[in-house]
């Protein structure tokens, strides 16, 4: 099995927060990477990595993944009433990630900033970052044996 980057712990998280029928249908905007394309509709939410060391351990890498989760919309209450739904989602969520096995899924940390968008619009981004654990078997290292048999003369 060969190491993959951070790419299937990110489709995992967006495959999950889509499973939950109430968010994916409030999100009248829907689920971006990075930012929202010019004129989504609000509400959206946007998510994209923040860190993602790996550590090496005998027999595996772990990866702990930090991402920013933001909910952006043009009411405050229905902006902390979505990001207490995806919270509720992906705390402690079992992510289904290939090759990997999923430790933790935590919020790690949150953040609210009222703000104007491009049109001049008061807006509302609440969220927080996530910590996703994943540990992955590194490869079996291949090793043989043989026997070598020299003559001096």
């Amino acid at each position: 099995m060969a190491l993959v980057s951070v790419a299937p712990i990110k489709h995992a998280l967006v495959r999950y927060l889509r499973t939950n029928s109430v968010l994916k249908a409030a999100l009248s905007g829907g689920i971006h990477e990075g930012f929202a394309p010019a004129g989504a509709k609000y509400p959206f939410l946007t998510y994209q990595i923040h860190y993602a060391p790996m550590t090496y351990t005998h027999s595996s890498v772990m990866t702990e993944a930090g991402f920013d989760i933001f909910v952006w919309s043009t009411d405050s209450v229905e902006a902390d009433n979505l990001d207490a739904l995806v919270l509720s989602t992906v705390q402690d969520a079992e992510l289904a990630i290939d090759g990997q096995s999923t430790l933790t899924c935590r919020r790690v940390s949150g953040l609210s900033l009222p703000d104007t968008d491009g049109e001049g619009k008061k807006i509302y981004q609440v969220g927080g970052i996530y910590e996703i654990w994943a540990d992955q078997p590194l490869p079996s290292t291949k090793t043989s044996s043989f026997s070598a048999a020299a003559e001096l003369a």
